[in-house]
């Protein structure tokens, strides 16, 4: 793409596959973060309860820890694009069943919870899939680069998607924001079926899939950075992200606001992801190191519990992209760190190995925090994994960076 120069933020774009890959992308992450904050308002408004929130979180956990490692042994011994199609495919209608529900008023709790048992399943499978794609778009000098805007197709849907719904619901309901990410999934298949992807040497299919995991296991101990990075992750999301399973009830209940007020709450993470995106790829290489890790860690605590003591909306959104700003950057140096050390033999299941702690302990903490809040209050839950997060921080997490450098 003769648009994108060859250095700047934006430089991987200038491979063709990798354009039409994360251009598609960023299309169908808007329909689902339209999907995702829908279903939580419609679910609260459903039950009145932030257990079910708390109970929703616990299912998509368990199908993402059931999965996120056998997608990523998949990736290491199937065409990868092949996989991501049929994902894209039944993502779809399942998104598509959802909206029909809504419309037709027959929408029960249940079936939210076995939809969404096959869209956390489906995601779990395409995560791995899609991380281990994207070194084969680009060159492996401005791997870090394309790593950081793949974050902002997410996150600058993060912005969008939930924008987007709090503009829309007057006016096309909440069952218009699912047949909208119905659409979206069609952005992805069609430009998955015009990108030119390197086959790979699938020499994992020759052996067994246990086997395949077994030495994924062997490999991730022997790699001591990798192996800290990927605990690291799952600390921060068991107690640092858990606070968007309760943002509908910490608007509904404590900012008092409507579904609208509620998107565009929802949009402050998506806002700070943008410019944490932004800055990374705008950087180049910017290297994990412990005292950065920590104080960035620190300070992503002090914001998020800030958040929660928060009781107006203007303070709320503000210290929500603060919030989405450090995590981004956290995030995206772990996550930047592991794909520039892993053997391409192990990316895939490694990137399962890293989904498994990003999304799926994600929700297990979305569950804790949902259980707690049912018990106290949201901003105690909220409040509670922040200062869990700090002092995890603080005395484990620079210990086991200590042999990086300062």
């Amino acid at each position: 793409m003769k648009l994108f120069q060859k250095s700047g933020a934006f430089r991987a774009l200038s491979y063709p596959d990798y354009f039409w890959f994360w251009s598609s992308y960023f299309v169908s992450n808007v329909g689902s973060w339209m999907q995702g904050i829908a279903q939580g308002w419609l679910l609260f408004e459903l039950t009145s309860s932030p257990f079910y929130l708390g109970l929703f979180s616990s299912l998509r956990m368990v199908m993402l820890l059931s999965f996120f490692i056998l997608g990523g042994i998949m990736s290491d011994r199937i065409d990868r694009r092949k996989v991501m199609l049929a994902i894209q495919w039944i993502s779809a209608l399942t998104a598509l069943g959802l909206a029909v529900l809504v419309s037709t008023h027959a929408i029960r709790v249940w079936h939210i919870f076995v939809l969404g048992a096959i869209t956390s399943t489906t995601w779990a499978f395409e995560q791995p899939v899609r991380q281990a794609l994207l070194p084969q778009l680009v060159k492996r000098e401005d791997l870090v680069n394309a790593l950081a805007l793949n974050a902002l197709t997410w996150n600058g849907a993060g912005l969008l998607g939930p924008s987007l719904v709090g503009m829309s619901v007057p006016y096309i309901g909440i069952d218009g924001c699912f047949y909208v990410n119905v659409v979206s999934y069609l952005a992805v298949i069609g430009a998955l079926l015009r990108m030119n992807v390197p086959a790979l040497n699938h020499a994992e299919g020759r052996s067994s899939v246990l086997q395949s995991l077994r030495d994924a296991f062997g490999y991730v101990r022997g790699e001591r950075i990798i192996m800290t990075f990927l605990s690291v992750s799952a600390i921060f999301n068991i107690f640092g992200r858990s606070y968007i399973t309760l943002l509908p009830v910490f608007a509904k209940d404590v900012l008092r606001l409507g579904a609208s007020g509620f998107g565009f709450i929802s949009a402050g993470p998506g806002l700070g992801t943008i410019i944490g995106s932004l800055t990374l790829a705008t950087l180049g290489r910017v290297e994990a190191k412990r005292s950065r890790m920590v104080t960035i860690l620190i300070a992503f605590s002090a914001c998020l519990f800030a958040f929660a003591l928060s009781g107006d909306a203007g303070l709320a959104f503000g210290f929500l992209v603060a919030v989405g700003t450090l995590s981004t950057v956290f995030e995206t140096l772990m996550n930047t760190s592991i794909q520039l050390r892993v053997e391409e033999a192990f990316r895939g299941r490694v990137s399962g190995f890293y989904g498994l702690t990003g999304g799926g302990l994600r929700e297990f903490g979305g569950m804790q925090a949902g259980f707690v809040a049912e018990w106290t209050s949201a901003p105690i839950a909220i409040s509670a994994g922040a200062v869990v997060l700090a002092i995890v921080g603080y005395m484990f997490l620079g210990s086991r960076l200590r042999n990086l450098a300062e």
